[in-house]
Order: C-alpha cells, then structure tokens, then sequence
C-alpha cells in the first residue's frame, strides 16, 4: 500500500444541517456563522456532540491544582499585572478542570465543515487510475442529531429533519466565500480557514493538566479527540469591526447559487455512509 504526499489534504467537504437549511443553502448559498458560546451553551443543556463545554479552551488543570492554576494565570491572564500577553479571560468549572477561555475568541462568527482528508483512504501503490473508498462514521451523524432514533427524526417536521450538503468543489466554494465576505467590508486577513487538531484531553488523567499554546484565536482549532471523527474544519472570522460582527451575529449570508458545485441527500444517515471515488495516481 502506498502513503499519501499530503495526508492532510481534503476533496470532498460535508456539512450536515436541516432540509430547511440545505435548501436554502443550495438555491441561495446561504450559511449561518455562529458564536463558539452558543456550542458551549448547546452542550450544557443538551450535551457534547453537536456542543463542546471546552470550546476556546487554551489551558486547563485540575481545580484544586492552585499552584498551575497561578501559573497558567500568570501567562494568560491580562488582569495579572506581570503578564503582558493582554488576554481577557473568563474562567470555567466543568466536573474537576478548570479551563481558561478568551472572552474575545468565544464572539468571534465561526462555520464548522466536516473534510475527508486523504488520509481516511487507502493510498494506491501504483500509479494510474484507481477505485478507492473511505467510510464517514455514523457517530458524526448521530452527535449533529442529538443521538435522536430514526423513528424520532421520522416525526419531526420535514423542514427539521437532517439533510447533508456535499460541497464537489471547495476551492470554488472559497472564492464565493471570500468575494461576498469582503463585500460587507472584511479584509483577506480577517478571513481564517483552517482544520482542527486533536488532543487527548484525557491523557493524563483528572488531575493533569494542558496548555495548548495558542495564538489568539487559535485555540477555536483545538478539540478534543473524543471528537476526531467529525474530521472538522473551520472558518473563523477574527475582527474587531463590531457593525460586521453584529451583521454576522444577525442573519445569513448568501453566496449566491451552489447547484453547480454542490448537492444534497435528505435523511438520516443514522448508519454512517461509504464515500467512493475515482482517482488518478501520476509518480514524481
């Protein structure tokens, strides 16, 4: 078996919503960005999956570990006469951790893609033109429908139950994007598009600790790898323009028509499904 180039590079990109929303985003190309606080509020209530209590994380420890707990403090926190990295802080229990958010990244308008990166296929060992197949994980689709049964989606309103968006060119995609971000005023800097990493948070037990040494607002790529297998990606919209960020905040915005680089499947695809494509390998 052969080993890809670039792993981490992706073809096809999925987003799962409603039929509502897939509709409206076909005809319209129409997204909603959302704040990571509504993902934290939504895990609260509903628990992780489609939310994350950990969201914008940049550190954590155990809450009864004072002496990291200072020190993490110390580093990040702009209220701490001795740091001068000027982070806004906002500090969060959840079970025995301590996380140490930015109040700033948690605002910031962001829109969530899952990708197939190269690396879920298996690599050919010749060149030419070859079949090659990879699964999407049914856990991604039941995490974004709350664990809910297929006999539970089948009584929500058709509206409501899941459709997934299959985006056949993300470059194209990207030019849309940027054209009609730009329009309301965003500069090419402020437009952030990159993929998640994944860490065991668990690694080291309840009484460890991590720092993730982000750059503001990198810590909005950080997840932990309970969810790796959404395979996610993500716009960030990192500004200080407030009259973008309340537009933003406010309503959708339209890239216009998608038909010609996009499609979607309604249903619950509560088993998971199996990607096929045909690719052509050439040697270097």
């Amino acid at each position: 078996m052969g080993v890809w180039a670039n792993p981490d590079h992706f073809t096809a990109v999925f987003r799962l919503t409603s039929s509502k929303y897939a509709e409206d985003f076909i005809n319209k190309g129409s997204i909603k960005l959302n704040e990571p606080q509504s993902w934290i509020d939504y895990s609260k209530k509903y628990g992780n999956g489609r939310g994350d209590g950990y969201e914008g994380t940049i550190a954590f420890c155990n809450v009864l570990d004072y002496k990291r707990a200072i020190e993490l403090n110390q580093k990040y926190d702009s209220a701490c006469i001795l740091n001068t990295n000027l982070r806004p802080l906002t500090k969060e229990v959840i079970g025995q951790r301590l996380l140490l958010k930015d109040k700033r990244s948690l605002l910031l308008p962001c829109f969530c893609f899952y990708i197939m990166k190269h690396s879920l296929f298996p690599c050919p060992d010749s060149a030419g033109k070859h079949r090659v197949s990879a699964n999407i994980p049914a856990s991604y689709f039941r995490d974004f429908s709350d664990h809910l049964s297929p006999e539970d989606i089948k009584k929500l309103p058709l509206e409501d139950q899941p459709a997934l968006i299959i985006i056949d060119s993300f470059d194209e995609f990207k030019v849309r994007l940027y054209k009609t971000l730009i329009s309301i005023g965003l500069e090419d800097t402020e437009i952030l598009i990159r993929k998640v990493t994944y860490f065991d948070f668990e690694a080291y037990g309840n009484d460890g600790w991590m720092d993730f040494g982000q750059k503001y607002p990198y810590e909005l790529l950080v997840k932990n790898t309970s969810f790796k297998e959404q395979s996610e990606a993500r716009i960030i919209i990192k500004t200080k323009k407030r009259k973008i960020m309340k537009r933003l905040h406010d309503a959708p915005i339209e890239l216009g028509c998608m038909k010609d680089i996009a499609q979607v499947y309604k249903g619950y695809l509560h088993g998971g499904i199996r990607v096929e494509m045909t690719i052509d390998i050439h040697e270097e």
